[in-house]
C-alpha cells in the first residue's frame, strides 16, 4: 500500500466505551440535483385518456351480519345401553323381557334390514386387512434395557466453609431445602462453631437463600413441621430444642429450659406423624430420649434412658446408658421406634412395656463403630437398614443375631444411607470419598447400579424429597448439592414389591435356619461339656473307690502279718528237726 494515501487514527484508552452523546443541529444540504430540461421535453401530458391501467386486481369489501351460533360443552352419563326409566339395567330378567318385546317390533326389524348391507360392507373391509398379523415373529424378543441417569443439577454454597450438619425438605408444593451448618465435635475447650445461621434455600434460586433463621447455639439437627412449611424444630449443641417460625422472626419463638434440656448436644431429632402433628422427640449422646409437645416445650412429655447393660441389682442411670446417634419412628406402631447408638447397637424400643426387658424389646449388634443412620424399608416395616463404619447392613426384627443382608466393606467411611421412597428395592449412600451411590437389590446384589462423583470433599448428609425425584446432599465444606434421578430410578416396576418381599422373606428364613443351627451346635457343645464333666466325676469316684479298696486290703494284709509274727514269737524253735533238741 502506498504510504502517501494511508492515515493512522489514534484514540486514547480512556475514551473507549464512552456513552454516545447526541445533539440537535440545523439541517445542511449535502447535494442537489437539478432537473434536466432536455429530458423533460420528451414527455407530454395526454388529456383526455381513454384507457385505464392498473397493476393489481380490484377488490371490494362487503359487511354482512351472520347468524350467531352458541356453543357449550356438556357431559352425558351413559350406562348399560339406553334403558327406559322403569327398567333396571341390573335386573337380568327385566332386561331380557324388555329386549324380547322390543325385538318383535316391526320398526326394529326394518332398521336391522336397512343397516345390514352397510354392516356387511364394513365387515368385509375389516376382513380384507390382516389386523392381527404378527410381523417379525421369527426374531427372538429381547428384554428392554433400563437406561438410568443421575445428574448433579445445582449447588448451593455457604458463605463460609461450615460443614453441613443436617438437611430437610419442606412439606409444600414447591419444596424448599432447610440446611443447618456446624462442626459436630466435642472440643475440650472453646467450641469450634462461631456462626450459627441456618439457611432456607429455594431450589430455583442459586444466588442466595430465600430466608435465614438464627439459633442461639450451633444447630446439630433440623426437622420441618408437616402441618406448616414455615415452622422448623432444631436440636442445639447445648442440649436444648427450639422452634422457629420464619414468618414472624428469625429467632426462636420457643425454647426448652436449661434444667430440663439434654446434657450433651442433640444428636437425633424426629417428628412423630399424628392426627394433630404436635409431637416430636429428641435423642442425645447423654443416652436420654425426650418426647415434646409443640404447644408447650417448657417440659418434656416423657423421657427414657437408653440403658441395655445394667449391672445386676442396679437401676438405669446416666452412667450405664448408650449414647444416641440416630432415631427412626415406626408408622405402623405409634409406641415403637428404633434407636441407633454410638456404641454400634440398634435398640428396638416399645414405650408401653411394663418392665425394662419389655421396653428394650430387642438389641441388634449392628456395627463396630457408631450407627450413623437407621431407616425402615418402605416395602415392609419389619426390615430396616443401618450404616456405620465401612458397611451397610439390612436387618429383620425377627433375627437379632446377624443381618439378613450384609453389605460388602467399602474403601471409604459411609456417612449416611436412605431408602428410595418409591422404589422398594433401592437405597442410596454417601461416603467420605465424595461419591453418591445408588444400589438396587433386585438388579445388582453386591455392587451399586451407579456411582457419581459429587464433591471433592466428604459427603455428610443425604435426604430425598417425597417423590424421590430430587436428592439433596451436603459436604464438609458447606456446599449443598441437588441431584436429579431419571424415572427408571424413581418408580418401581409392577412386580418389584412382590419380588422384594420374597427376597427379604428368603433371606430372613435362611438366617433363621442358620441361627437355629448355631443354637443347636451350642447346645450340643454344652451337653458335651456336661457329659465330659460327668465322666470326669465318675473316673474320680472310681479312682477314690479303688484307693479305698486298696487301703482296706493293705490294712488287712498288715493285720495278718502282724498276727503271724506274734504267733511265731510264742512258739518253741527246734534245731535239726529234733523236737527234743531246743535252740
Amino acid at each position: 500500500m502506498d504510504p502517501n494515501i494511508t492515515y493512522t487514527y489514534f484514540k486514547q484508552r480512556k475514551d473507549f466505551g464512552r456513552q454516545v452523546m447526541f445533539c440537535e443541529v440545523a439541517p445542511q444540504m449535502l447535494d442537489s440535483i437539478n432537473p434536466d430540461k432536455s429530458e423533460q421535453n420528451k414527455y407530454c401530458l395526454r388529456n383526455p385518456v381513454h384507457r385505464e391501467v392498473q397493476t393489481c386486481v380490484r377488490t371490494s369489501e362487503n359487511n354482512i351480519n351472520t347468524k350467531v351460533t352458541k356453543i357449550k360443552t356438556t357431559g352425558i352419563n351413559h350406562s348399560e345401553g339406553g334403558w327406559p326409566k322403569d327398567i333396571f339395567c341390573t335386573d337380568e330378567e327385566a332386561t331380557a323381557r324388555y329386549r324380547r318385546r322390543f325385538e318383535r317390533d316391526d320398526g326394529y326389524v326394518d332398521a336391522v334390514k336397512t343397516l345390514n348391507p352397510e354392516f356387511e360392507h364394513y365387515i368385509q373391509q375389516n376382513n380384507a386387512i390382516e389386523m392381527y398379523n404378527i410381523y417379525f415373529k421369527e426374531i427372538a424378543s429381547e428384554k428392554p434395557v433400563e437406561k438410568f441417569l443421575i445428574k448433579v443439577n445445582t449447588s448451593y454454597k455457604d458463605v463460609g466453609t461450615r460443614p453441613v450438619s443436617d438437611i430437610c425438605w419442606t412439606h409444600e408444593d414447591q419444596s424448599k431445602l432447610a440446611v443447618s451448618y456446624c462442626n459436630k465435635s466435642f472440643p475440650e475447650g472453646v467450641s469450634l462453631n462461631n456462626d450459627f445461621v441456618c439457611h432456607l434455600w429455594d431450589i430455583e434460586n442459586l444466588g442466595e437463600p430465600c430466608s435465614i433463621f438464627c439459633p442461639p447455639s450451633a444447630c446439630w439437627q433440623l426437622v420441618t413441621s408437616p402441618a406448616s412449611s414455615s415452622m422448623f424444630f432444631a436440636g442445639l449443641e447445648n442440649g436444648k430444642v427450639c422452634i422457629f417460625d420464619i414468618r414472624s422472626q428469625i429467632e426462636p419463638i420457643a425454647m426448652s429450659p436449661d434444667h430440663l434440656a439434654h446434657r450433651d448436644p442433640v444428636s437425633a431429632l424426629l417428628f412423630i406423624p399424628s392426627r394433630l402433628n404436635t409431637d416430636f422427640f429428641s435423642g442425645s449422646t447423654d443416652g436420654l430420649c425426650m418426647w415434646w409437645d409443640v404447644r408447650n416445650i417448657s417440659k418434656p412429655i416423657d423421657s427414657l434412658l437408653m440403658a441395655i447393660r445394667i449391672p445386676q441389682g442396679e437401676v438405669s442411670t446416666y452412667t450405664n446408658t448408650e449414647p444416641v446417634s440416630a432415631l427412626q419412628y415406626d408408622r405402623a406402631f405409634s409406641t415403637k421406634f428404633l434407636c441407633g447408638t454410638d456404641t454400634g447397637f440398634v435398640i428396638s424400643v416399645n414405650r408401653k412395656g411394663k418392665s425394662h426387658q419389655e421396653v428394650m424389646s430387642a438389641v441388634f449388634n449392628a456395627h463396630d463403630g457408631p450407627v450413623k443412620s437407621v431407616h425402615r424399608s418402605p416395602c415392609t416395616s419389619k426390615v430396616f437398614i443401618t450404616c456405620g463404619g465401612w458397611k451397610v447392613n439390612i436387618w429383620s426384627e425377627d433375627i437379632h443375631s446377624s443381618p439378613i443382608i450384609s453389605g460388602s466393606a467399602h474403601d471409604h467411611y459411609i456417612n449416611d444411607v436412605i431408602w428410595a421412597p418409591k422404589r422398594y428395592s433401592a437405597y442410596m449412600t454417601v461416603s467420605a470419598d465424595g461419591k453418591f451411590r445408588y444400589w438396587d437389590l433386585l438388579r445388582k446384589y453386591r455392587e451399586p447400579m451407579a456411582s457419581v462423583p459429587v464433591s471433592q470433599d466428604r459427603l455428610l448428609k443425604l435426604t430425598s424429597n417425597e417423590d424421590g425425584q430430587y436428592i439433596a446432599t451436603g459436604d464438609s465444606k458447606g456446599t449443598l448439592y441437588l441431584l436429579s434421578l431419571s424415572d427408571v430410578l424413581v418408580n418401581s416396576d409392577d412386580n418389584d414389591k412382590q419380588l422384594m418381599i420374597q427376597t427379604l422373606d428368603r433371606e430372613t428364613h435362611r438366617e433363621h435356619i442358620l441361627e437355629t443351627r448355631v443354637k443347636e451346635i451350642k447346645l450340643k457343645l454344652k451337653a458335651g461339656e456336661d457329659k465330659k464333666e460327668c465322666l470326669e466325676m465318675e473316673v474320680e469316684n472310681e479312682e477314690d473307690k479303688e484307693d479305698t479298696e486298696f487301703m482296706t486290703l493293705e490294712d488287712e494284709y498288715r493285720a495278718i502279718v502282724s498276727a503271724e509274727l506274734r504267733n511265731m514269737e510264742g512258739r518253741p524253735t527246734y534245731i535239726g528237726g529234733d523236737p527234743m533238741r531246743r535252740r
